[in-house]
């Protein structure tokens, strides 16, 4: 099997924005949504820095696009055709060179993982569908890993949730939450009329913000996600940081965008009651 598209690495799962539930809609059967799966899908980065990029077409070709965080170049787009089974619960890749099968450990519309036994190991990988064919270098933190591998401190991000006021500002306040009903963020009123960003804690993460200020229309921050269970210091959402802007729609929906690297992901945000 290709060493370059499925190196015999584990990898932690990574959901941008939410490592607690994916980002957007809940799991599917990919019997039933096949044409979810058509897209480009960008692999988190691995320890050894390999970060690939698999594009599956309708027309039932994957082109890989190898990319390494560590060592970076312009290697060839490699092609395979490939096939979801029935239940949907593998797909097969072949190819010139080679051919095997990948269970389907998760799968929804904007994330998924991917299993595979090689050599008596069962390996995992971990994807985000992503616009562009571009690795998520962002997330690798090889040099950084033991630095973060350490409790939060204030001094690793200072919170200063504070919005500014603005005449519009009754547009923004209240819980926004995605199709499936989980918060991604809120922004509350103190007991002195000032507004703030907020999340809940959740089992494993605690958020913070900083550097709220308005460009135009728009609410621009920083995003701050950490844990507090020395189990997932060593977790890429640990200690990860995120520009991140809202910008209110004239339905009274919410645009929630958020940068992982220089990629900008977008989703729709409703308002939701307590």
């Amino acid at each position: 099997m290709s060493t370059k598209l499925f190196p015999i690495c584990l990898t932690a799962f990574f959901i941008a924005g939410c490592a607690d539930k994916a980002p957007s809609n809940e799991p599917l059967s990919l019997a039933q949504n096949e044409e979810h799966l058509v897209g480009i899908w960008a692999m988190v980065p691995l320890r050894n820095g390999i970060a690939n990029v698999v594009e599956y077409r309708a027309d039932g070709k994957a082109l890989l696009h190898p990319f390494n965080c560590a060592e970076p170049g312009q290697p060839e787009v490699e092609q395979s055709d490939y096939h979801v089974a029935d239940d949907g619960q593998t797909i097969h890749v072949s190819s010139a060179l080679d051919e095997f099968d990948l269970k389907v450990l998760e799968f929804n519309r904007r994330t998924m993982r991917l299993g595979l036994h090689v050599a008596g190991s069962d390996l995992t990988f971990a994807y985000l569908k992503v616009e562009k064919a571009a690795p998520l270098c962002a997330l690798y933190q090889m040099e950084n890993l033991q630095a973060k591998a350490t409790p939060y401190q204030q001094s690793d991000f200072v919170p200063a949730p504070r919005v500014p006021a603005r005449p519009d500002l009754d547009r923004f306040l209240g819980k926004w939450a995605i199709d499936t009903g989980q918060v991604q963020i809120e922004i509350r009123r103190d007991d002195d009329g000032e507004a703030f960003l907020y999340q809940a804690n959740s089992e494993n993460w605690r958020h913070l913000y900083n550097a709220v200020h308005w460009v135009g229309d728009e609410l621009h921050y920083q995003s701050y996600a950490y844990s507090e269970k020395e189990s997932l210091y060593r977790h890429p959402y640990h200690k990860s940081q995120h520009a991140t802007i809202m910008q209110a729609q004239p339905d009274g929906l919410m645009k929630h965008s958020f940068f992982i690297g220089e990629t900008r992901h977008d989703l729709v945000l409703k308002r939701v009651s307590d």
